[in-house]
């Protein structure tokens, strides 16, 4: 038996759930669920079927058949696009069963590490091809298809812990939130999970023990400095991220499109935390240059992201030119020592 609107709707209310809506649907529908947007996907099918008739008509062959033949193109376009996604109703089935498959067969899927100099002129592509990101500017990330991005952490709330009618009040509140992001033309909610970062604990704990003389106490903490070393590595503690990430264009205007996406930042951070109010508000923060590049490394390397996520980040922030190896690095010392001396000499 199909449950109807309003007996699902009294279903949820009684579990303490609320159905939340698709993605603002933006197309204007001529009739039923035909939108303008349909026709324009249909009209080169219909094109050519109407000069196949046209063809026939001209050489006396039209008939009932090759009228059926020349319109097999827009009723079958026709028909993939208006049957709908079975849960999302504003994807076509052209869209999610075809074009996505064919753009996901294209896509590169592999990935290879190489040391040493990058060649930009071989045909291999390099990271910043494959993710998209240029460069990172400004606290935000730059796509290779001129948009700036901007990435919004926002904490979160233990829906558990709260009644049915406080769970209500919040999934009103988001429903408003949604519907007043009228100046976002797209917006992507994300969640990531990352590894557990310890180190300001780990400093912390170093500063109260320094000193201790106790050979009891130096053993414990010892213990207990690699069992927090062990939680960073593990995959079982994990910490969960939730990002607000909105783009704005780069137009001919580098500076405009700048200052736009953070007026457009500024509002959606003010309505994230004005969203809800007492215990349960909400903390946003716009990642910054550091944050966002630790955000990709993550989840290129996420093993690593705790260990060598940070020394990625402290060599982007250095202010040399230049980085060296450990062995290039003794090299070079080495050569300006022998000058040195010979010079002395």
């Amino acid at each position: 038996m199909i449950e109807s609107f309003r007996e699902r709707k009294d279903r949820l209310k009684g579990e303490g759930k609320i159905e939340l809506p698709l993605n603002i649907d933006s197309k204007k529908y001529l009739v039923g669920n035909i939108s303008f947007w349909d026709l324009v996907v249909v009209s080169p099918a219909l094109l050519i079927s109407i000069v196949g008739m046209v063809i026939f008509y001209t050489q006396g062959n039209l008939t009932r058949d090759t009228a059926l033949i020349c319109l097999t193109p827009t009723i079958t376009l026709t028909a993939f696009q208006l049957i709908k996604h079975p849960i999302r109703s504003n994807i076509s089935f052209l869209q999610y069963r075809l074009i996505w498959k064919f753009k996901y067969q294209r896509r590169h899927k592999e990935f290879f590490y190489k040391k040493g100099e990058i060649n930009m002129q071989q045909n291999d592509q390099d990271i910043r091809k494959e993710l998209g990101i240029r460069d990172i500017f400004s606290s935000c990330y730059e796509t290779n298809d001129n948009r700036f991005v901007k990435v919004i952490d926002v904490s979160a709330v233990n829906l558990s812990l709260m009644s049915s009618n406080e769970r209500q009040k919040i999934f009103t509140s988001y429903k408003t939130f949604i519907n007043e992001l009228q100046f976002v033309n797209e917006i992507q909610i994300s969640q990531v999970a990352q590894p557990v970062n310890l180190s300001k604990h780990l400093i912390h704990v170093d500063k109260i023990t320094h000193g201790e003389k106790n050979p009891s106490k130096r053993m414990l903490t010892k213990s207990y400095k690699e069992y927090v070393e062990g939680i960073q590595k593990t995959r079982d503690m994990v910490a969960r991220k939730r990002y607000v990430i909105i783009d704005q264009p780069i137009g001919n205007n580098r500076e405009k499109s700048l200052s736009d996406i953070e007026r457009k930042a500024s509002l959606v951070t003010a309505n994230l935390e004005n969203m809800l109010t007492g215990h349960a508000r909400l903390i946003a923060k716009p990642l910054n240059n550091e944050e966002l590049l630790q955000l990709i490394y993550t989840c290129l390397d996420y093993d690593n992201a705790q260990s060598v996520g940070e020394f990625i980040i402290g060599r982007a922030s250095n202010s040399l030119d230049l980085s060296l190896g450990s062995e290039s690095a003794q090299k070079l010392i080495n050569q300006l020592q022998k000058k040195v001396n010979e010079n002395i000499n």
